[in-house]
């Protein structure tokens, strides 16, 4: 069988396109079957241009490629999606979660291995709630402003009776930085909780520029999925405050096959135990026991916990896990602690689909390429 990787390229994770092709590999060769597929790669740069995937991909497809692996968005696999129809071949996109979908039906050619990014966001307002607090504040970088997290905090906010009252969006240039504006309003309004969404050396602007503020510290802060990402966090210093996250994976998980994947990637580089090796690594695991088949119904055991692939949708549903984002006393940066799976997620899940589509036929402004991916 011949699997191409499309392989991008990203800003913020500089390795994101390595991870991705040394996760996969490592995957087939713990199954023992890395001599039974011949692997290509293919650059599509920073994920942004439509039509020169498209091109890539049917060049790939006229070469006899068998499945086509890629870290795209749902939109970008939709719009390349008859190449896979036409030919009978299967594209699998590693997605971030941070879009989403402009389709209703599912595409029959084409399935998603999500970190489900908009459910850790949901998550997270879910475990505020159920601390008792209605009254938010939300504060995002320019770039999280352009995906789907900051509608989906409001949507969830909304539906458990509260109410976002502030919002706030750091300017594109660091040299502009400044949360004094977000200080204030959090000065006269003590009960108000924070939202956050922020990733890479943004998170870092974020969290060094907050414990210059006493109305900052003393809030309660939350955040989801890149916001907790833990490459970032162990080079982010600990603000001097704790906070609750909701994630997709984590180092920390408690299992044979976690700490398996962990052993076997820190082996080839430290740090390469990640969020897109995992993806890569769950890709591997998918393709070897669908055998040749459809990936519908299967679910393999991945390092973090079962991963599904939903028939109707032709998205995978994974564990989500809430953890606290405390100070590492070794390094004096931040690490994430307390790691549990965020049980019963059945009403997140459909009010998070039923929010999808009532804002299908919304205009609306959305950056078009894959998370963390953008030009600086």
């Amino acid at each position: 069988m011949k699997i191409a990787l499309l392989l991008t390229r990203s800003v913020i994770y500089p390795s994101m396109a390595f991870d991705i092709m040394d996760g996969f590999k490592s995957s087939l060769k713990k199954l023992g079957v890395e001599g039974k597929h011949e692997i290509v790669s293919s650059n599509i740069g920073v994920a942004g241009k439509n039509e020169e995937i498209y091109i890539c991909c049917e060049q790939l497809l006229l070469n006899n490629t068998d499945i086509i692996i890629a870290y795209i968005n749902p939109i970008t696999a939709e719009f390349i999606h008859p190449l896979f129809e036409n030919s009978g071949k299967l594209l699998i996109v590693l997605d971030s979660g941070y879009h989403f979908p402009n389709f209703q039906q599912k595409l029959s050619h084409a399935h998603f291995i999500s970190l489900e990014g908009n459910l850790c966001s949901r998550a997270i307002v879910r475990k505020a709630a159920e601390e008792g607090l209605k009254d938010f504040a939300f504060t995002c970088s320019f770039y999280d402003a352009g995906y789907r997290p900051p509608y989906t905090y409001s949507t969830s906010v909304e539906d458990k009776g509260g109410s976002i009252t502030y919002n706030h969006i750091t300017p594109l240039k660091r040299s502009d930085f400044s949360l004094e504006p977000l200080a204030g309003y959090l000065e006269g309004n003590k009960d108000a909780a924070l939202l956050t969404s922020f990733c890479g050396d943004m998170a870092e602007d974020f969290f060094r520029e907050s414990s210059k503020f006493k109305s900052i510290i003393s809030s309660k802060i939350y955040g989801s999925g890149f916001t907790a990402e833990e490459f970032w966090l162990s080079k982010i210093p600990h603000p001097g405050y704790d906070w609750s996250s909701s994630i997709p994976w984590s180092l920390k998980i408690v299992s044979e096959e976690n700490k398996d994947f962990v052993a076997t990637m820190e082996n080839i580089r430290k740090n390469k135990a990640n969020i897109f090796s995992l993806l890569g690594w769950e890709a591997a695991l998918f393709i070897e026991v669908a055998n040749e088949k459809s990936l519908d119904a299967v679910t393999i055991n991945s390092p973090r916990g079962k991963v599904y692939m939903n028939p109707d949708t032709g998205f995978s549903t994974a564990p989500i896990y809430y953890a606290t984002v405390a100070k590492n006393k070794e390094t004096g940066n931040c690490q994430l602690e307390h790691i549990t799976e965020a049980e019963n997620l059945d009403e997140e899940r459909s009010r998070l689909q039923y929010h999808i589509l009532a804002v299908q036929n919304v205009t609306s402004n959305s950056w078009f390429n894959a998370y963390a991916c953008l030009e600086s």
